[in-house]
C-alpha cells in the first residue's frame, strides 16, 4: 500500500514537473523577443525618434529662437549724465559751479529695419527645416537600404538551406553508389567536401544577418537587436513613373527646395542691408540745471549720419551678388538631378529586364537540368562532375536572381531620395516593396 502511494506522489511530480517545463515553453515562444519581426515603418520610426544626428537641429533651432527675439528687439533707451564746469580756474573751483544735465536718448529706425531683421531669421527657420528634412532623408535612405541588404540575406540564408538539401541529397547518392561499388572513394570525398562547404556556407550567410542586425538596430541607438528577423518582400518592386514625370517634378525635389530657400536667404540679406542703408535719427531729450540762476532747462538734440548708403554700396553689391551665384547654382544642381535620375532610372530597367530572365527563362531551365542531371547520375549515364557542375550553375543563378532583386530595389531608393516623393504610380506596390505601409 505505501508502495502504492509512494509511486503516486512520484508520478504526480514528474507530471508538476512536465507541466512547468510546458508552462517555461509557452512563455518563451509567447515572449516578443522570440522571432520578434521588424518592419521598415517600426525601424523609421525608432531612428526618428532616437537617433541622435537628428537631435541635433533641435539645438540649433533654440539658437534661430534667440536670435529671432534678438532681431525684434526695438532700438535701445539710453540715460545720460551730463558735468559741466565742475573743475577749472576762477570761478569754477568748486564742485558748487557745477552744471549737472540728465538727458534720454534713443534711435528712430527708419526703413523699416526691424520687419527687414526678422524676415531674415524667419528664412533661416524654413532652410533649417529642410537641412533636417535632407538629413532625415539621408538616413532614412542609408536606413533602407541595409533593410534591403538584410531582406537579400535572408533570401540567401533561404538559398543556402536549399543548396545544403541538394548536397546533402547528392551526398547520400554518392555514398550509395560506392557502397555497391559504381564508384571510387574519390566521389565521396568529393561530395563530402561540398556538403561542409554549404553547412560553412549556411553558417556564414546568418553570421552576415547578426551583424546587420547589429547595424539596423545602432540607427535608434541600441547595441542589442530586439528583432529575430524582417518582414518585407525582396521580390515586389512595383512600377515607377515615366522618367519624364520624374524630369517635370524634380523642381519640387528637397535638393531644389533648399537651393530655393538659399535664394530667399539672400535675398532677405540684401533686404536687410537696403533697410540698413537707411538713415536712423538719433534723438536726446534731457534736463539741465543752471548753477549760477538756479534755473532748470529742458535739452533736446538731433543727429543723423551722413553718407550712410554709399558707406554700404559693397555690402548691397555683395549680396547681390549672392543671390546671381545662388541662380546659377539652381541650373547647375538641376541638370545634375536630371543626370542622376536619368542614370538610375535606366540601371533599374536594365535589372529588371535581366530579373525577369532569370526568373522566367534560366532558372526553370537550370532547375529541370539539374533534375534531368540528378537522374542520369543514379542511372550512370552522367559523371559526378556533370551532377556538381548543374547543382553550381542552378545556386548561381538564383544567387543572382537575388542580387538584381537587391539592386533593383536600391536604385528605387536612390530615386525616392533624389525626388525626396514617391515615384511608384500604385502606391500599394510601393508599401509592398518596403515591407509594409511606409
Amino acid at each position: 500500500m505505501i508502495d502504492v502511494q509512494k509511486n503516486n506522489l512520484i508520478k504526480t511530480q514528474k507530471w508538476q514537473c512536465v507541466g512547468l517545463s510546458m508552462l517555461i515553453m509557452a512563455l518563451l515562444l509567447s515572449s516578443p523577443l522570440c522571432a520578434q519581426e521588424m518592419t521598415l515603418t517600426s525601424a523609421i520610426k525608432k531612428m526618428s525618434a532616437h537617433n541622435p544626428s537628428l537631435k541635433i537641429f533641435d539645438l540649433k533651432r533654440q539658437g534661430l529662437d534667440g536670435a529671432h527675439a534678438t532681431a525684434a528687439l526695438n532700438p535701445e533707451y539710453n540715460l545720460g549724465v551730463e558735468a559741466e564746469n565742475f573743475t577749472g580756474s576762477q570761478p569754477y573751483t568748486s564742485f558748487e559751479q557745477t552744471e549737472l544735465s540728465i538727458s534720454l536718448s534713443s534711435v528712430i529706425e527708419l526703413g523699416d529695419k526691424k520687419a527687414a531683421r526678422k524676415n531674415f531669421v524667419l528664412s533661416k527657420y524654413e532652410r533649417l527645416e529642410a537641412h533636417r528634412k535632407l538629413k532625415s532623408l539621408d538616413l532614412i535612405a542609408e536606413l533602407t537600404a541595409l533593410y534591403i541588404d538584410m531582406l537579400a540575406t535572408q533570401e540567401r540564408i533561404k538559398l543556402a538551406q536549399q543548396a545544403l538539401h541538394i548536397s546533402e541529397d547528392m551526398y547520400t547518392s554518392v555514398q550509395r553508389k560506392a557502397g555497391v561499388g559504381a564508384i571510387s572513394d574519390i566521389e565521396v570525398k568529393r561530395a563530402l567536401v561540398a556538403l561542409k562547404s554549404a553547412q560553412l556556407n549556411q553558417r556564414a550567410e546568418q553570421a552576415e544577418f547578426d551583424k546587420q542586425r547589429v547595424r539596423l538596430s545602432l540607427f535608434w541607438s541600441e547595441r542589442t537587436p530586439d528583432f529575430e528577423r524582417l518582414k518585407g518582400q525582396l521580390y515586389e518592386f512595383g512600377a515607377v513613373k515615366g522618367i519624364e514625370v520624374l524630369y517635370e517634378q524634380v523642381d519640387e525635389s528637397t535638393v531644389m527646395q533648399l537651393i530655393t530657400i538659399n535664394q530667399k536667404i539672400a535675398e532677405s540679406k540684401l533686404n536687410l542691408v537696403e533697410a540698413d542703408s537707411k538713415v536712423d535719427v538719433n534723438w536726446s531729450l534731457g534736463v539741465k540745471r543752471l548753477e549760477q540762476t538756479n534755473d532748470a532747462a529742458l535739452t533736446a538734440g538731433i543727429s543723423v549720419p551722413l553718407f550712410k548708403s554709399k558707406r554700404n554700396q559693397g555690402a548691397l553689391i555683395e549680396a547681390a551678388a549672392d543671390i546671381d551665384s545662388i541662380q546659377a547654382q539652381h541650373q547647375t544642381a538641376l541638370i545634375e538631378l536630371y543626370g542622376q535620375i536619368n542614370e538610375y532610372y535606366s540601371l533599374r530597367t536594365a535589372a529588371l529586364d535581366r530579373f525577369n530572365t532569370l526568373q522566367n527563362d534560366i532558372i526553370p531551365a537550370l532547375t529541370e537540368a539539374l533534375e534531368m542531371t540528378r537522374e542520369a547520375y543514379l542511372d550512370g549515364r552522367y559523371s559526378y562532375l556533370a551532377y556538381s557542375t548543374a547543382r553550381t550553375e542552378l545556386i548561381q543563378a538564383k544567387m543572382s536572381l537575388i542580387e538584381t532583386a537587391q539592386s533593383i530595389l536600391k536604385y528605387g531608393v536612390q530615386l525616392e531620395r533624389i525626388m525626396a516623393m514617391p515615384i511608384y504610380t500604385d502606391p500599394q506596390k510601393n508599401q509592398k516593396t518596403q515591407g509594409d505601409e511606409t
